[in-house]
Formats: structure tokens, sequence, C-alpha cells
């Protein structure tokens, strides 16, 4: 039997390991490429706030927390693992992924295992109809 013909078994499994590691590679690059291209359009939402009353109101891409005069929105990704919070617990939003837990009226972690607090998200707000306008 000839040797020369046959790669060895170290040859053989540094090839396995680079091919892996380039489709892996090509793969993420492409999801990611997409996610991009999917995301880049932006979203307007426009709510009449003053229809709404107080409290906390979960919205697929925010949530909206109004008391009184005031009105704050946050975003609904958890800065831990990037899933949607959508429930509140004794006026906590809470992720339902692993259990970070932040504060309604400003976003800030109370636990984690989260360590930054949630992102504001800027709105307009039209002085004649009180309609704010929130575009992500």
């Amino acid at each position: 039997m000839d040797r020369n013909k046959y790669i060895n078994r170290k040859a053989f499994l540094r090839i396995i390991t680079f091919g892996t590691a380039t489709a892996f590679v090509a793969l993420w690059a492409n999801m990611i490429g997409k996610h991009k291209h999917l995301s880049a359009k932006p979203v307007v939402t426009k709510l009449n706030t003053a229809k709404l009353g107080n409290g906390i109101f979960f919205f697929e891409r925010f949530i909206l927390v109004k008391s009184d005069a005031s009105v704050k929105v946050l975003s609904n990704r958890c800065t831990h693992a990037g899933c949607r919070i959508n429930q509140e617990i004794a006026g906590q939003l809470v992720c339902p992924c692993h259990g970070s837990r932040y504060e309604s009226a400003t976003g800030k972690v109370v636990q984690g295992p989260a360590g930054i607090a949630l992102s504001k998200i800027p709105y307009a707000t039209d002085a004649k109809t009180g309609e704010i306008t929130i575009t992500i």
C-alpha cells in the first residue's frame, strides 16, 4: 500500500475543522445580513395616549408606560439575551426568558442577569391632537 496517496488523520481533521468553520462564518454572515436588511425599514406607530388611560401597554416593538401626564416609551427587548418583554409583575417589567426585572417608570435594572437598562425610544407629540408618533 502506498502511503503517499492518503492523508493522515491530523491533516484530515484540519480540513474538516476549516471547512466547518468557513461554512459557519458564511451562514452567520448571511443571517446577519438578512436581519439588517429586514430591520432597515423604520416602522411608524401613531397612538392617541389620551384614550389609553394610565398603565403599562405592551406593543410588538415597544412598551408604553403612561401615568397622568407622563409618557415613556421603552424598548421591549431584554438587554441580557434580547427576549421580548411581555409581562408586568408588581410594577416591574419582567423578561420571560431569564427573569430579569426592570423598573417600569425608568427601565433601570432591578434584578439580573441583565446589567443594562432598557433603552428609551424617542417619540414626537402632536400638540393639537395629543397623538404621539414612535418611529423604530
